[in-house]
C-alpha cells in the first residue's frame, strides 16, 4: 500500500535543465572548454559537492569547490527570480498527491534553489519533508537522499513512490527500494535499460492520476 509520494525537482517539476546547462556552459567557455550533453547526464541529481568537483576536474579549473558552486548557483538564482519554470502538470500533480498521501521532495539541488522553488505560492506548504542531497553527502544515483526523505516522513521506503526524470534519479529510487515512476526529460532521456527498472513511465506529469498511483499500491 502506498503511503507517501516523493518528488524529484529539477527536470521533473521545474524545467531547470536548460538553465543548469547554460550556467555550466558559461563556466566552460570561461575556461576555454566546451560542455556537452554527456556532461549534463553525468551531473544530474548529484550533490553540489559532486557536481562542483566534476566541473573542476572536467574543465581543469583552478577554482575551489565553493567558488564553483557559488558562481553557478548565483546564475541559477537570477534565472529563478524571473519566475519558476514549472513543467506541464507539475503543480497539479503535487496538489493531487498532497491531497491523498504524505508528500516529500528529494532533490540534488542546493538548498538555496530548493527554497526558491518550494516557497513559490503554487506549492508552498505542499511538501511535508524537503531534503537536499547536500545535507546527506551522497547524491543520486546513491539511494541516500530518498532513504533520508522516507525516514523523515516516517514511512517505510517500500511504501513510497518516487517520481524521477533522470537515469541517476531512477537508479537512486530503485536502490532505495521504492516504486519508481519515470517521467523522462525529452532532451536527456534515460537509456531504455534504466527506464525498464521503473514501474511506470509517463510522458509528462499531466498523465499522473490517482488511479495510476493506486494501481502501484
Amino acid at each position: 500500500m502506498i503511503e507517501a509520494v516523493i518528488f524529484d525537482m529539477d527536470g521533473l517539476l521545474v524545467d531547470t535543465n536548460p538553465a543548469w546547462t547554460s550556467a555550466r556552459a558559461w563556466m566552460a567557455r570561461e575556461a576555454g572548454q566546451t560542455w556537452g550533453p554527456e556532461d549534463d547526464q553525468a551531473v544530474m541529481g548529484v550533490s553540489t559537492q559532486e557536481w562542483a568537483d566534476y566541473q573542476i576536474e572536467r574543465l581543469g579549473l583552478s577554482l575551489t569547490r565553493d567558488e564553483v558552486a557559488a558562481a553557478i548557483i548565483d546564475r541559477m538564482v537570477q534565472t529563478y527570480r524571473d519566475g519558476i519554470p514549472w513543467l506541464p502538470g507539475a503543480i497539479e500533480a503535487v496538489d493531487m498527491a498532497a491531497s491523498r498521501y504524505r508528500v516529500g521532495l528529494a532533490s540534488g539541488s542546493p538548498p538555496e534553489l530548493i527554497e526558491a522553488v518550494t516557497s513559490d505560492d503554487a506549492v508552498r506548504g505542499s511538501f511535508e519533508v524537503i531534503v537536499s542531497a547536500d545535507e546527506i553527502g551522497a547524491g543520486k544515483p546513491a539511494p541516500d537522499v530518498y532513504l533520508a526523505t522516507a525516514e523523515r516522513l516516517g514511512v517505510d521506503p517500500g511504501a513510497c513512490v518516487c517520481l524521477e526524470d533522470s537515469a541517476n534519479g531512477i537508479r537512486s529510487g530503485v536502490a532505495a527500494g521504492m516504486q519508481v515512476i519515470a517521467v523522462p526529460d525529452a532532451g536527456f532521456r534515460p537509456p531504455d535499460d534504466v527506464l525498464a527498472q521503473a514501474q511506470l513511465v509517463l510522458e509528462d506529469l499531466t498523465n499522473l492520476t490517482p488511479e495510476r498511483l493506486e494501481q502501484l499500491g
